[in-house]
């Protein structure tokens, strides 16, 4: 993320926590969503490409992210910084009451995901294909656009996002399963530019 975006991101998540303290009960919904939407965008659906759309995933997917960043299950604990999108997430996910996840997770479930038209390269899509199949099929299904149980969708995700993600994965910042870890790491830089050039292609 270059200097610009990075002054960017904080000043929109300084934002979101100066003007919607969370706090109150679900009655203050309307300006968790509009928390929300700062960052994700309308409905969930980000139009800046370091932060991910929100919309359409699973009810269950949604409690499960939201509750990982609350319970510090997210970030490994020597990677916790305060300026990133992860420590914000963590400070807000702390302030929110289990109504007040369930009704989010209900309001963002139901709204359509609508794929990020983003650049790619058509030469490396089959080769993505083929990894994805090999690798991410069997939890992130339907070529990883099913927002299926506890798993996020990536087709159509901004690409920005998932390279930072899957970058976190390799230097052992993300926590996840040991499984979802080895099969990350197993990969080459060229291999992850496959596999992001196929997510962006799936419509």
């Amino acid at each position: 993320m270059n200097q610009c975006m990075t002054s960017f991101t904080a000043l929109l998540l300084s934002l979101g926590l100066a003007l919607f303290p969370v706090h109150g009960p679900a009655d203050n919904f309307d300006n968790l969503v509009k928390l929300c939407e700062g960052c994700h965008g309308q409905h969930g659906n980000s139009v800046i490409p370091t932060f991910p759309s929100i919309s359409g995933f699973s009810h269950d997917g949604f409690v499960y992210s939201i509750s990982a960043f609350r319970d510090d299950e997210r970030i490994e604990a020597e990677f916790r910084q305060a300026g990133t999108p992860e420590f914000a997430m963590t400070e807000i996910t702390k302030k929110l009451s289990e109504a007040e996840i369930e009704a989010l997770a209900k309001y963002f479930s139901e709204r359509q995901f609508i794929p990020r038209r983003q650049s790619y390269d058509p030469k490396l899509v089959p080769l993505g294909a083929e990894l994805h199949e090999e690798h991410c099929e069997r939890c992130h299904s339907e070529k990883g656009a099913d927002p299926d149980a506890d798993v996020p969708i990536l087709a159509g995700q901004w690409t920005p996002y998932l390279r930072s993600q899957l970058e976190n994965l390799l230097h052992g910042k993300r926590i996840v399963s040991s499984r979802m870890s080895i099969r990350v790491k197993k990969l080459t830089q060229g291999e992850i530019d496959a596999l992001l050039s196929f997510y962006a292609s799936v419509r």
